[in-house]
């Protein structure tokens, strides 16, 4: 069954192993440590049977939220996981003005997910990615319209 819940000190280990998996420049384990200990962050995990298969880091600073990342590993990709963390993110910031990300200019996929939960690309950081180099959009929803 498929669970999500606030990351503990335990899954920092399993986090840092998927964030390798997804991306170039992955955190270590001990930075998702002090995202634990950061008042400011939140990390969900997608628990599936006592596995870790996913998780989404948010950061929520005086109400500016900003989702850092989210992945789902390759096995469970397609399987729903990233829609459920992805909602549990507007139950928890359901509060707050805003939701912003970034994501690489050539990743359609996550562009297309991104959109499907009313992102829109707002701007442009170029160079913003390294390994390899490439822009970032930088995508907003406005909560209040993504509740209508």
């Amino acid at each position: 069954m498929l669970v999500i819940r606030d990351m503990t000190l335990a899954d920092c280990e399993a986090v840092a192993a998927l964030d390798k998996e997804a991306f170039s420049k992955p955190m270590s384990a001990e930075g998702y440590q002090r995202e634990y200990t950061n008042p400011n962050s939140t990390t969900l995990i997608a628990d599936l049977d006592g596995s870790v298969i996913g998780f989404a880091n948010i950061w929520n600073i005086c109400g500016d939220v900003t989702l850092n990342n989210i992945a789902v590993t390759a096995s469970q990709r397609s399987n729903g996981a990233g829609t459920v963390l992805m909602r549990e993110m507007f139950v928890r910031f359901a509060g707050c003005d805003f939701i912003t990300l970034e994501v690489r200019a050539s990743n359609e996929g996550a562009i297309r997910f991104y959109k499907r939960f009313g992102f829109r690309q707002v701007g442009l950081r170029r160079d913003f990615y390294d390994l390899p180099k490439e822009d970032a959009l930088l995508m907003t929803v406005y909560l209040e319209d993504a509740r209508r």
